[in-house]
């Protein structure tokens, strides 16, 4: 099945993460590291990209500032990097980089970094890789977000963002706030959607967790591969 391909290459990029557990290893060495807890900014929306920070260990959620408070825009994990495309571009932050969890943080100077990329072909192109697959991925989200049902979306979503727990269950340790906007949807909406998922036997749930139970039927309710 297409759709399951395309599910499965998409969990094993580790949420778009650069870099291996080798590699973050090395880079502990050559960077400056930092532990941060739950709820720390790590980089502010507005300020200059100083530095490209890599996630050695942890999750962040990128956040846009709305009226009344922030909204989730995208969620990175361990081998993620951000700061890089602002850098890159002359850019400020767009969004405000915020702790989920306790979380380690590497930085490199733009001239670290570099020099990191010139002494290595292989990562350089990994690192061209990954920020397309960034994009790639706004991008897929967006066509589900405006080409589908709701249901369609939350299951995308689901598939995408599952991590593997002790059991070797998938299971996506984000609020129903933080969900819903990802999609851009109403949090009773998805509430809502959860619970048809949840009756159909698809999924469990738990305080701030949804456990898949069936993967593949929620390939089935999400439907098509969103692009190509």
């Amino acid at each position: 099945m297409a759709t399951g391909r395309w599910i499965s290459q998409s969990s094993a990029r580790e949420n778009l993460g650069l870099l291996r557990r080798g590699e973050l290893a090395t880079l502990r060495k050559v960077g400056t590291v930092r532990w941060v807890g739950a709820g720390t900014v790590v980089a502010a929306a507005g300020s200059p990209a100083t530095h490209v920070q890599v996630v050695g260990d942890g999750e962040l959620e990128l956040m846009a500032r709305q009226e009344g408070g922030r909204a989730t825009m995208a969620v990175i994990r361990s081998g993620g990097v951000i700061q890089d495309i602002p850098m890159l571009l002359g850019n400020p932050m767009p969004f405000d980089a915020v702790a989920s969890r306790d979380t380690e943080m590497i930085a490199l100077s733009r001239q670290r970094w570099t020099e990191l990329l010139a002494s290595s072909p292989s990562l350089s192109m990994r690192w061209m890789t990954s920020i397309a697959r960034r994009l790639d991925d706004d991008r897929r989200r967006l066509v589900v977000v405006t080409s589908k049902p709701l249901i369609s979306q939350v299951a995308y979503l689901l598939l995408d963002l599952a991590e593997a727990d002790l059991h070797g269950r998938g299971v996506v340790r984000l609020s129903h706030t933080t969900l819903s906007h990802l999609l851009g949807a109403r949090r009773q909406s998805v509430t809502r959607v959860i619970a048809q998922l949840r009756q159909r036997g698809l999924v469990e749930t738990a305080y701030g967790a949804t456990v898949l139970l069936d993967e593949d039927g929620l390939r089935d309710v999400m439907g098509r591969d969103p692009l190509p």
